[in-house]
């Protein structure tokens, strides 16, 4: 049985908006907005955790928050036992060693003025101070480009002379150059075309398999999920809504929302047809949002104690949780 490796308990992160001196002058409140709120999870270790649900639903803010390049409001991650959010300066670099992030603009979080290896070798130059050998450093870049399917010889060229999925690779390629044990990766195909998703994805399992790397996986592509993911959840509006493993899920979808979702995602063969399930209106203000259930302005079987009461999660069996008064005692 996999062991835990990160568990969320309670997390809330909020962004407050209107705090500078025209908002004091004209007597505007001070607004927030429930990124993340109240989510509790755990990802196990060397498996892939998918994390899905529409732009704005607080995905990526919950990601960013594990790292603490945003700030949490309360809660708790235990990385190994140890709370991320009360790490000391030395503590955390010491977990940012072991949890690295792939990001989604693979462009943008590189230095168009570094060379490809200089931008992998700068993470192993800071966990040794600078003073590894320049021939061994030399060495290492290229054996992770190799890692990546990319030849040694890309390290002498810039970010901008690679197309999106060579960007991506390289993008992998520093994620594991400290060996770590866990990776959040935000969108890792996104902008790709098929084929090159499809390496991508084979990659990173094969890196999955040998470097025993746990996932948390962040994607809008529920076929990706399916494909990698061994746990999974979906968020709306800040809060979990279903979760559990990911078959479990697909094959006995609980939440309305988890059923719109689902069914809006192509099916290849034509023998299987589906009732694709259309949500009216757009995902509510994350500063003003619903009272009782967060989903029913745009739940298709709403029911009256919907607006007054937030449903809890509820395991429906085998660990199959679900936020929905359909399944709980009146």
């Amino acid at each position: 049985m996999a062991m835990d490796l990160i568990n969320i308990r309670n997390l809330k992160t909020y962004f407050y908006q209107n705090k500078g001196l025209l908002s004091r002058i004209f007597g505007e409140g001070l607004k927030t907005v429930h990124a993340v709120d109240d989510v509790s999870l755990t990802i196990k270790k060397g498996r892939t955790f998918g994390l899905v649900g529409e732009s704005g639903c607080g995905k990526s803010t919950l990601g960013q928050t594990i790292f603490r390049l945003v700030k949490a409001k309360s809660g708790e991650i235990l990385f190994c036992d140890q709370d991320v959010l009360k790490m000391d300066s030395k503590t955390l670099m010491e977990f940012r060693q072991k949890a690295q992030l792939i990001f989604q603009d693979q462009y943008g979080c590189m230095n168009p003025r570094m060379t490809v290896g200089q931008t992998i070798a700068e993470p192993l130059l800071m966990r040794e101070k600078g003073r590894m050998d320049k021939q061994a450093l030399f060495e290492e870049v290229g054996k992770l480009l190799q890692a990546v399917n990319l030849d040694p010889d890309a390290a002498i060229k810039f970010p901008n002379e690679f197309s999106g999925g060579q960007a991506r690779r390289i993008g992998v390629a520093r994620a594991i150059a400290l060996n770590p044990v866990f990776i959040m990766a935000d969108e890792p195909t996104s902008g790709l075309d098929i084929s090159t998703a499809a390496t991508i994805l084979n990659l990173m399992q094969d890196l999955q398999d040998e470097m025993d790397i746990t996932y948390l996986w962040v994607s809008h592509n529920l076929n990706q999920v399916k494909y990698m993911s061994d746990d999974m959840a979906v968020m709306y509006l800040g809060k979990i809504v279903e979760m559990g493993k990911t078959r479990d899920i697909f094959n006995e979808m609980a939440h309305p929302y988890t059923k719109a979702l689902i069914s809006a995602v192509p099916q290849v063969s034509a023998n299987k047809r589906k009732e694709t399930v259309f949500l009216k209106g757009e995902i509510p203000s994350p500063i003003n949002p619903p009272s009782g259930c967060r989903f029913r302005t745009r739940c298709p079987q709403t029911m009256k104690k919907c607006k007054t009461y937030e449903p809890s999660l509820t395991d429906l069996g085998g660990g199959h949780l679900c936020a929905c008064h359909l399944h709980q005692a009146n």
